[in-house]
């Protein structure tokens, strides 16, 4: 496994931290669900994109982009 930037993490950490609030001060299990599963991808896009200029959001959203994909893989 690579290593990826300490200071990228942390942002994204403090991002997915702002999303488990939403989701719980919405009481949406569902959502929540998506982001734990979201969440479960991001270490794995951030060192794929470790040599790329990357904005934390956007490994976010490519987490759930990719999480969506599983999902819809699994349920067929």
């Amino acid at each position: 496994m690579g290593r990826t930037q300490p200071s990228l993490t942390r942002i994204i950490d403090l991002e997915f931290e702002k999303l488990d609030k939403i989701a719980n001060k919405l009481r949406d299990e569902e959502l929540a669900e998506i982001i734990r599963e979201a969440k479960k991808n991001v270490r794995k896009i951030e060192e794929a994109a470790q040599d790329e200029l990357i904005d934390p959001l956007e490994v976010i959203l490519l987490a759930f982009l990719i999480s969506n994909r599983l999902r819809n893989r699994r349920n067929t």
